[in-house]
């Protein structure tokens, strides 16, 4: 492997450092996938490290998946012994070890949102907390970015200070504890949980420490606090920490990454050394300079420029369009003319949106045109109804504490029990201090519940105990059989003719096959292996690479992501930056460093929209070009729809009235409600001042104030209920 043929300078710098912390700054498109897949071979080929001893973290599964099979291609089966995965994977995998060190069964469940939710609800009907002072998805929210300091309850109870603080507190603590008897970790937690295993076991950080003596963190300028102690705690003693990452790149705040940590990890280890990789393989040479002159506005970040030997390429197309419908039609259509005319493929091509709100428009006109699309983001396979209760069969049967799991699907498909009588159980197994499942099987000495619903649950509990005591000895496929065949669930939804419930029907039958797989692609692998994997999935793990089909995702899916072509759509001011972000404290170099994102996907052409109005909540309101745009050198852009008014504003003042555009429309100063009468562009005639063109539009009360280009009398402010004005 003559690796100076196969990389950059650079790269090949990066790849042949051994020890000691090494900081890879790699800009988009720099090649960093085949930096750390090189460096990996390189430590096991050339300097003789284990597999066994290096651990490698990225931020999705597919992107572990892909890392590792590159791996393999060089240096074969040994690939197979190095700790490659996301973080929580990592965190999942060491307290499937160690789990009991913390009161927990090696078999905990693990909550996604809707769990979530559904145990917040609950606590807080157990704190007296109603809905009207503060939103189960506000408490969560906070929980996590508590969870993120790694506070414990009765840490935070100490600092919290202010009325939503005492609220989040008081529902933490039963949260917590509902948590732990509930046998259940929550995604915060699969991070937060290690650390405290490590602060209460020292033998088992030194046992991991020896272990893994050579670090690779991928995406670096997006981890947490959590995940950098995390990190920070395993590299303490060896130091061969290498960490790679773009701070223009750090789009997740609202996950809780925290930028400083790339920027001051020369100030964590004094001695690392620093490589940049500024050479991009991957977009054109105009895509480059519109990407730098977004990103260069940006003060909080280590200077750096992309470069590349591609060619020029095309300039990048600014469709300025009436608004959000026309706007999707402008995509449909330049998504048509590259399949005839240029031969682009559907899946060399995305459509990329702020918020998932945005892709109805677009999925509903790729819909009519009969157009393939893949959406990732959506409902995926397993995040449907019939699919989460089925899930939540295996759950009990895997960890029978879920009560959580329990409550979702003691009466799917319906068996008459009310939730008092599931309160009672719940209550009768915490007084007698034992599982739920033991609960349901002692329901016949707990009062005030009818004597046929005693039945119905201990019947349900038996049957539930059964699988879980013979689950190593059947196949998954058949457990899962078993729950259907049992509960009557296929049958339930077969007596439902509905077409939704047809649907529901391949569904199920298609969860049988997925295990039948799973087990076919992983021998010996356990029921929660399994549930695991379901639980540790992201959308763009669920990608289809292959599909002959447009992706349409949001900006921060796309992460990590490229295509020959990119559409990106709805940049206008509040929509792009999102309005949520312009009054935060660093919400605007955040949502920069989203476009800049957005803008270097693009391996070769680059289309940019925004719209003169959009609806919203039924209501056409008027916009402004994001000033994203604004920041890219006109030179760089083709203008196609309409035109944005200050170019009606310098042709208007270097010529005549007759050489301006009629249909140029202006950047709008702010939102309102109604559009006005009169057109931005429009030429008009007054009274008195003669001929004209409007140049901007802007709200005034009930009325609207109209900036006029006059020829005779230069710019005048009129109103446009009182104006008088002729439209020409």
């Amino acid at each position: 492997m003559d690796l100076k043929q196969l990389l950059n300078k650079e790269q090949y710098e990066a790849v042949c450092h051994k020890d000691g912390p090494l900081l890879i700054l790699a800009g988009a498109g720099s090649g960093k996938t085949r930096v750390i897949t090189y460096r990996i071979a390189n430590l096991i080929s050339a300097y003789g490290v284990e597999p066994g001893h290096i651990l490698a973290v990225t931020f999705t599964n597919k992107a572990a998946g892909e890392m590792k099979e590159r791996i393999r291609s060089v240096i074969g089966k040994k690939a197979e012994e190095i700790w490659m995965s996301t973080f929580h994977s990592l965190g999942c995998r060491l307290l499937r070890q160690h789990a009991d060190v913390l009161g927990y069964t090696k078999a905990f469940s693990i909550y996604d949102e809707d769990d979530r939710e559904r145990l917040v609800k609950e606590c807080m009907h157990q704190a007296k907390v109603s809905d009207k002072d503060m939103k189960p998805n506000q408490i969560i929210r906070y929980i996590s970015d508590i969870k993120n300091q790694l506070l414990s309850p009765a840490q935070f109870e100490e600092i919290a200070s202010d009325y939503n603080n005492k609220i989040v507190s008081r529902v933490y603590g039963i949260y917590e504890e509902k948590m732990k008897r509930n046998n259940a970790m929550d995604f915060d937690d699969l991070i937060k949980k290690p650390i405290e295993l490590f602060d209460a076991r020292r033998d088992i950080l030194d046992a991991y420490r020896e272990k893994f003596r050579y670090i690779l963190i991928d995406e670096y300028q997006d981890i947490n606090n959590s995940q950098y102690t995390l990190v920070s705690m395993l590299a303490e003693k060896y130091r061969n920490i290498c960490v790679v990452g773009d701070d223009d790149q750090s789009i997740y705040r609202f996950r809780g990454a925290d930028i400083t940590n790339i920027l001051e990890f020369e100030d964590d280890y004094k001695d690392a050394k620093v490589i940049r990789l500024e050479q991009n393989y991957r977009s054109t040479k105009n895509i480059l300079r519109a990407a730098h002159s977004v990103i260069r506005n940006n003060k909080g970040r280590k200077d750096k420029e992309l470069w590349t030997e591609n060619n020029e390429g095309g300039k990048i197309v600014f469709y300025y369009t009436d608004d959000e419908i026309a706007e999707s039609e402008a995509v449909l259509h330049e998504v048509d003319r590259l399949m005839r005319v240029s031969d682009v493929s559907l899946r060399q091509m995305a459509v990329f949106y702020r918020t998932n709100a945005q892709s109805r428009v677009i999925e509903d006109r790729f819909r009519r045109a009969g157009l393939p699309y893949k959406l990732v983001g959506g409902i995926s396979f397993y995040g449907r109804m019939e699919i989460k209760d089925l899930l939540a069969y295996l759950r009990i049967v895997s960890n029978p504490h879920d009560i959580i799991s329990f409550k979702r699907i003691i009466n799917v498909p319906p068996r008459g029990i009310g939730d008092a009588s599931i309160d009672r159980v719940e209550e009768n197994a915490m007084e007698k201090g034992i599982s739920f499942i033991d609960g349901l099987l002692d329901a016949a000495s707990v009062a005030d519940i009818k004597d046929s619903v005693k039945n119905t649950l201990v019947r349900f509990g038996t049957f539930i105990k059964h699988l879980h005591d013979n689950k190593s000895n059947m196949k998954l496929q058949d457990i899962m059989k078993e729950i259907i065949s049992r509960t009557g669930y296929l049958e339930y939804w077969m007596k439902d003719t509905s077409v939704k419930a047809r649907d529901r029907v391949e569904n199920i039958k298609e969860l049988v096959s997925a295990l039948s797989e799973y087990e076919e692609g992983n021998a010996g692998a356990s029921l929660e292996d399994f549930l695991n994997q379901v639980a540790l999935i992201s959308d763009v793990d669920k990608m289809d690479d292959k599909a002959e089909a447009v992706t349409l995702m949001t900006i921060h899916s796309a992460k990590g992501l490229e295509f020959d072509v990119v559409f990106l759509t709805g940049m206008d001011e509040g929509l792009f930056p999102h309005k949520n972000s312009i009054d935060e404290p660093g919400g605007i170099e955040e949502e920069r460093r989203l476009a800049y994102v957005g803008i270097t996907r693009a391996r070769k052409k680059l289309y940019l929209f925004s719209a003169v109005s959009r609806r919203q909540y039924g209501t056409k309101k008027l916009g402004q070009i994001s000033r994203y745009i604004n920041e890219i050198p006109p030179e760089l852009l083709e203008h196609k729809g309409r035109m944005p008014v200050k170019t009606v504003e310098e042709k208007y003042l270097k010529g005549s009235i007759e050489d301006t555009i009629s249909d140029m429309e202006p950047e709008f100063d702010m939102p309102v409600d109604v559009a006005p009468t009169y057109k931005p562009g429009q030429k008009v005639k007054h009274k008195k001042m003669g001929a004209g063109v409007i140049v901007k539009i802007e709200p005034h009360g009930d009325d609207f104030k109209l900036t006029v280009n006059f020829k005779a009398h230069g710019k005048k402010v009129l109103s446009a209920n009182h104006a008088g004005l002729e439209k020409i």
